[in-house]
């Protein structure tokens, strides 16, 4: 399926200084869908999903700091 917010990412994807992606909306949206379908066109992707391993909460405890996270 198509969505217009792919275009986006996309060009995301293409700026040779791309920050850090943060994707918030209402639920149900297809935002999931959308991120997935980006990761395909990455050599190496990283899901990390908070609600199903809480556990990995613990590596953010101290700093939110890109350069301290352990």
């Amino acid at each position: 399926m198509k969505r217009s917010i792919d275009d986006e990412f996309i060009k995301w994807k293409e700026r040779d200084e791309r920050k850090v992606l943060l994707l918030r909306g209402a639920r149900q949206v297809g935002k999931t869908y959308s991120i997935r379908k980006l990761a395909e066109s990455f050599t190496y992707f990283l899901e990390v999903n908070f609600e199903e391993n809480p556990q990995l909460c613990s590596f953010f405890k101290d700093s939110l700091n890109p350069l301290e996270i352990n």
